[in-house]
């Protein structure tokens, strides 16, 4: 029986400054890395969305950050552009350690659908292969840490 930790989107996006900022989002950097030491594997997500991602307020013409839409996977908060792959925001946390990391996660990269667990794409049923990876490596126990505790982080603990 295995301990991972699974580290949700500690990206520069959001921390402070970033286009989706956590208040005081970097300021659990230093925690996670010590984290880092005692867990058996380190997972780390890293939300990576395309350019004109569906999820993207800029996307939908009169939509304005923070609305909800609904798609074919239900309802959709639309978000300031945020993590788009290969920005500075959808950088790690330059203080992380991500060498301590054994697998990166990437989540969102589907420019259809929105991805907010570690485990699924919001339509609840594509996994991300993280389930598998887990079983393979005996990880049975689970810590959670990271940003957004309210979309990311949450639906990461229920999945």
């Amino acid at each position: 029986m295995g301990q991972g930790l699974i580290v949700i989107d500690v990206q520069r996006d959001f921390c402070p400054g970033g286009a989706l900022a956590v208040a005081d989002g970097d300021s659990i950097v230093a925690g996670i890395n010590t984290l880092m030491a005692n867990a058996d594997a380190v997972i780390l997500t890293q939300d990576w969305h395309p350019a004109g991602h569906s999820s993207f307020a800029s996307s939908h013409k009169g939509a304005a950050p923070f609305d909800v839409i609904n798609m074919p996977y239900g309802k959709q908060v639309l978000w300031p552009d945020h993590c788009v792959q290969g920005s500075t925001g959808a950088d790690f946390h330059p203080e992380l350690q991500t060498d301590h990391a054994d697998l990166i996660i990437r989540k969102g990269y589907h420019a259809a659908i929105d991805s907010y667990s570690a485990f699924f794409e919001n339509d609840h049923a594509t996994p991300t292969g993280l389930a598998g990876y887990l079983r393979e490596r005996g990880i049975s126990r689970l810590t959670l840490t990271g940003l957004a505790t309210d979309f990311c982080v949450r639906f990461s603990a229920v999945d």
